[in-house]
């Protein structure tokens, strides 16, 4: 007679559906600060570049003081909790080899801060690209901002689980649900009725603020008419920036997979040190190159943080910033692949055996 163990692969199954709950509890929550995150962004009043380098500078010293307090509990012995582990590629948990558990290894002192700060050496390739990634996404949204109203700007942005199922198909080779085409034709109806392209009627919200504008002026007619076109052409400039932002945002879940072996910490620094000292700088130089008037608009932007207010708003945009990448980095490296990791945004893409 044959006999069947069945303990381990239900205790094996159970655990694997319990880190995939818990990353999409992660992922939602994430999501929610983002939403808080857009909110405050939009209400400080500088340059988005600027915005972007004092962000990315704060969030660099959060970074540092979050390793060096994961580091310290580990010198001491004791254990970070579940949230410090790491998964690799097939969703099961990283051995101490790999660095989980807050890059905990063996080397000394210092390799264990190239590992807690910087991940392991053959995924530092992907946690740049993550980090280059990650960049053009939040300049593209932070433009999306300040172009178009914080709705839209976000409902735009949030159409990126459609193309992480497409990236997921082609990187990875996941599976589709059989309703994906009918997730992609409802969110591009939805999208053409929010933005409203040239060829449709004009935007209810963009006639309106355009006739408000033109009541003053002393010839109506050719005053609303230029009003019109200007708010119609900044609208597009925030849409299609907030829609380069969503086909971005779709990259980094197979990003997020391909680096899953390095602890969230490493994730986090290695976006901050990029964007604080590498792809902001170089933005900034080749604004203040490309337009006359950047010059004259970094120098009012840093004149008014003279206010605490404005102070205020960044020392909160840079925690709420790092808090929710950490949590979409520890969420992503728990679900079961890329395409089941938008099931908690999309009721139509469920969970399906692969």
């Amino acid at each position: 007679s044959r006999t069947f163990d069945l303990a381990e692969p239900s205790t094996s199954a159970l655990l694997a559906g319990s880190r995939h709950v818990e990353g999409v509890a992660l992922i939602t929550s994430a999501a929610l600060l983002f939403g808080i995150l857009a909110a405050v962004v939009k209400s400080v009043a500088l340059p988005t570049l600027l915005k972007m380098q004092i962000r990315s500078l704060l969030e660099w010293l959060i970074c540092l003081a979050a390793a060096a307090f994961c580091r310290e509990t580990r010198r001491r012995g004791g254990d970070t909790g579940a949230a410090m582990r790491v998964y690799d590629n097939s969703g099961a948990e990283a051995p101490p080899s790999t660095f989980a558990k807050c890059g905990g290894g063996e080397g000394g002192e210092r390799e264990a801060w190239a590992k807690l700060l910087f991940g392991p050496r053959e995924l530092f390739g992907w946690l740049v690209l993550r980090a280059f990634l990650y960049w053009v996404f939040l300049c593209c949204w932070w433009l999306a901002l300040e172009a178009m109203p914080l709705g839209d700007a976000t409902t735009v942005v949030y159409i990126a689980p459609v193309f992480t199922a497409l990236f997921a198909r082609l990187f990875l080779a996941e599976r589709m649900h059989a309703s994906f085409a009918l997730v992609v034709l409802i969110d591009a109806a939805g999208l053409l009725l929010l933005t409203r392209p040239s060829f449709l009627p004009c935007p209810p919200r963009i006639c309106a603020a355009a006739s408000d504008a033109a009541a003053t002026a002393s010839a109506p007619s050719a005053a609303t008419a230029t009003a019109t076109a200007a708010a119609a052409t900044e609208y597009a400039y925030g849409a299609g920036a907030a829609l380069v932002a969503a086909v971005v945002a779709g990259l980094l879940p197979v990003c997020t997979n391909k680096s899953g072996g390095a602890p969230w910490t490493a994730v986090n620094h290695v976006s901050c040190v990029f964007s604080a000292f590498v792809f902001t700088p170089l933005a900034l130089v080749g604004w203040v190159v490309a337009d006359a008037g950047a010059a004259g608009q970094l120098a009012d932007g840093v004149a008014a943080l003279r206010s605490p207010l404005q102070w205020a708003l960044l020392a909160a945009i840079s925690a709420v910033s790092s808090a929710g990448l950490a949590l979409q980095t520890l969420g992503y490296q728990r679900v079961r692949g890329p395409r089941s990791r938008i099931s908690h945004i999309s009721p139509y893409l469920g969970p399906r055996s692969r």
